[in-house]
């Protein structure tokens, strides 16, 4: 079995600048919507030395080029047997299981893109990826250093959130452990409590869309299983915007379903790369993983 998998904000901003094509129907439709042209803001948001684009623009541009490589798959009459997103993600992923429209999903992820700005500009946090250690190891890190474990990703490769100063602390004791870690190019603490006022907007912005039950499974970030019905979607992608993301979990849910063959739908190859990683894991035989 196959499952489509959706990048969250973590994306080369020359993949989403390609990803966008100016005559692709939903990359005009969301330039309409939107009130703008969403490749033009993505390059002029690469100016400078910035390792990601800033959130405002990355999370609708990597949406859009997401759910545009989607359709594109459906016209091919590609089929998949469930669907994940990393964080962001999980909102093109709901679209692609039929649970809302691509325009009301694209409204509430702008809000949810401009919450999180506003959010960040309120503290001084960011965001740290930890190579090596166990989920176990990083939790005790993160306790002793003040940090949140923000992305359970895959094994070997975990990300905290929290101010800079705790980042700082966190780097030290995992470098004392024998870990690598690297500073993220996000703007804020997500996934964590800073981002509850942003939560509270998406939340408003969630009253006023349609749900439906997805058409195939759509797993959770928050649960690592699939929704169970419209109302827990609401419910959930308010938890994300404060939880951790247990990505890992999730593609263990999709191979204990039977899924082998992982594909990478948008822009990048990052989500692919955690699910080769997982799947690597927990498969007898290597060769068994094709993705």
């Amino acid at each position: 079995m196959r499952a489509a998998l959706f990048p969250g904000q973590g994306v080369q901003p020359t993949a989403v600048l390609e990803a966008l094509d100016h005559d692709d129907p939903t990359v005009r439709a969301a330039n309409e919507i939107l009130g703008f042209e969403l490749r033009k803001r993505v390059a002029i948001g690469m100016r400078g030395k910035r390792k990601e684009l800033p959130t405002l623009v990355a999370q609708p541009a990597i949406f859009v080029a997401s759910v545009a490589a989607w359709r594109r798959a459906d016209e091919r009459d590609e089929r998949f047997g469930a669907v994940a997103g990393h964080s962001l993600g999980e909102y093109a992923a709901l679209v692609a299981g039929g649970a809302w429209s691509f325009e009301h999903a694209l409204c509430v992820v702008q809000i949810r893109a401009a919450a999180m700005r506003d959010a960040c500009r309120a503290g001084d946090g960011g965001m740290a990826a930890l190579l090596g250690p166990s989920l176990q190891e990083v939790e005790t890190i993160a306790s002793e250093s003040g940090v949140t474990v923000a992305n359970d990703n895959s094994p070997g490769q975990v990300v905290v959130s929290g101010e800079r100063s705790a980042l700082e602390r966190c780097a030290a004791l995992a470098a004392r452990r024998g870990a690598r870690s690297v500073l993220l190019g996000v703007e804020g603490a997500f996934h964590t409590s800073a981002m509850e006022r942003a939560a509270e907007r998406v939340r408003d912005a969630l009253d006023h869309v349609l749900l439906r039950q997805p058409q195939i499974p759509v797993v959770s970030n928050v649960t690592a299983a699939p929704y169970r019905a419209p109302g827990e979607i609401r419910k959930l992608l308010i938890e994300q915007m404060t939880a951790r993301v247990r990505f890992r979990e999730s593609l263990e849910w999709l191979w204990s379903q039977g899924v082998r063959n992982l594909v990478d739908v948008g822009p990048g190859r990052v989500v692919s790369g955690l699910g080769r990683r997982t799947f690597a894991s927990l498969a007898e035989h290597r060769e068994e993983v094709r993705v």
